[in-house]
């Protein structure tokens, strides 16, 4: 295929999966009246030590409110919780558990305007408080909310001091077991670290960041119990089939403040051919009686027809993949 045409096919996949191409309906902004849940893939083993597929299933609730989920947080109770950069607030079951509930709600923020258009992409939590926080792209603010989730505040960021753009805010932001927390902005090779609670301490240290592969975009991040940290990566490739992402998981020591040495996390699973391929963008972990780490995956679809809510649960060793 020729340079021109190659340019041509990417804009043309890029329009079909940006945000509002080809619209599902009904357009409507109320909760969906009933969420579906079908398993689309089974138990199966990977090509990769350590690492196992418990399944993978798409997800489907008549609402535009339904969708666009963008972080992952296991909660207690084998359940999930997700914010999406639709202004939304889905929980779920884990679906894998009998009897598994889905319920999905505009997230009440801490500022005026329709809650909607608020466009959240990270999220992390305090499991012993339950209190969590959400990062918000465009307005650039770290939100807290109490267990119960009402809003507690909000930090706003200097965006032109960081050097972010509308499209380039904070990613990803994970709260570390120490009680800092780690923020990566959308593109950047500058991330932030702040001690604590980031609404208390309001000034941040940062380190550099390097990409375990290039063009490849972080997009969650999630401690596992040994300490290390899970990094969820996504890039656009318009040539690997559809929909045209291609995922990928890598694991590295926790970043820290000021270093001289970039974060380098490794590469430890490439998601093609193991998983459906989609826009995933949440990453959450959970720790299992037998030492192994449940990995929780959500898609963000976009709002295209060309996309699908997927939730996948894969199983990882960490005695196989140590640094």
């Amino acid at each position: 295929m020729s340079r021109r045409r190659r340019v041509f096919a990417a804009i043309f996949v890029a329009c079909l999966c940006a945000p509002g191409t080809f619209l599902r309906t009904p357009v409507s902004w109320d909760p969906p009246a009933e969420i579906t849940a079908e398993q689309i893939q089974t138990a199966s083993d990977t090509d990769v030590s350590g690492w196992s597929v418990e399944g993978v299933w798409h997800l489907e609730g008549e609402s535009l409110i339904f969708g666009g989920f963008s972080s992952l947080i296991a909660l207690p109770d084998n359940r999930l919780m997700s914010l999406s950069d639709r202004g939304a607030r889905f929980t779920l079951g884990e679906p894998d558990q009998p009897n598994s509930e889905a319920h999905v709600i505009r997230q009440t923020l801490a500022v005026a305007g329709p809650s909607m258009l608020a466009d959240i992409e990270a999220a992390t939590r305090d499991p012993e408080s339950g209190m969590y926080w959400a990062s918000l792209e465009n307005n650039h603010g770290i939100h807290r909310f109490a267990a119960d989730h009402t809003p507690e505040g909000i930090l706003k960021l200097d965006a032109k001091a960081l050097g972010w753009t509308n499209n380039t805010g904070a990613e990803v932001m994970t709260r570390l077991q120490d009680g800092r927390f780690v923020i990566l902005p959308e593109g950047r090779r500058t991330g932030l670290i702040f001690s604590q609670d980031p609404l208390e301490q309001k000034t941040y240290s940062t380190f550099d960041y390097l990409p375990p592969i290039p063009g490849h975009a972080a997009t969650d991040m999630a401690q596992l119990p040994d300490g290390r940290v899970m990094l969820l990566l996504r890039n656009l490739d318009p040539t690997g089939g559809m929909p045209p992402f291609e995922s990928k998981l890598a694991i590295g020591p926790a970043p820290q403040a000021d270093s001289e040495e970039p974060w380098a996390p490794k590469l430890t699973l490439d998601l093609a051919g193991v998983i459906p391929r989609d826009n995933y963008e949440g990453l959450a972990v959970r720790a299992l009686e037998d030492g192994r780490v449940a990995v929780w995956l959500i898609s963000d679809d976009n709002l295209s027809v060309m996309q699908r809510t997927l939730v996948a649960k894969l199983t990882f060793d960490p005695g196989t993949n140590e640094e």
